[in-house]
């Protein structure tokens, strides 16, 4: 049993290490290119006003390139609970945040977009899982989260 054990451990071993999400999945801009919002109001969009999805507000434009936003933003989510990266891409993030009470998973995705060598915006959508509506629960998600993020790169 024990040869077995460390036969396996010295092929997982030899195998390398696992790849990274980033590498699996699209980028952001693929799959907001193909977002098709639902009709209930549990889910909310920020990006650019010409944005190829119809924004339910402006994204703020930030004085710093794209992947020091997205820095910025990593940052940001450390001081947040029950956030997880579920993946990565070039481009952006794939997260998770579950709700404290009764365990409900809400997806976001963000987008990270340059416009200039130091300039940046971005795109971040929140949406429940379950459930028709919400409670505004994705506005205030994506508003906190601009708030924060907003004050982070001011210092």
């Amino acid at each position: 049993m024990g040869g077995l054990i460390a036969g396996l451990l010295c092929a997982a071993l030899l195998a390398g290490p696992p790849a990274v999400a980033a590498e699996r999945s699209a980028t952001m801009n693929t799959w907001f290119s193909t977002l098709q919002r639902p009709d209930s109001p549990n889910h909310w969009l920020v990006a650019p006003a010409d944005f190829v999805v119809k924004p339910d507000a402006v994204a703020p434009v930030f004085a710093l390139p794209a992947a020091k936003l997205r820095e910025s933003f990593a940052l940001m989510l450390r001081e947040l609970p029950r956030v997880t990266i579920a993946e990565e891409s070039a481009d952006g993030l794939h997260l998770v945040n579950t709700t404290a009470i009764f365990r409900y998973q809400d997806d976001i995705r963000v987008q990270f977009i340059a416009l200039a060598p130091e300039s940046s915006t971005l795109a971040i959508y929140s949406a429940s899982r379950v459930g028709y509506w919400d409670l505004g629960t994705n506005r205030r998600r994506v508003e906190d989260w601009l708030a924060r993020l907003q004050q982070s790169v001011q210092r």
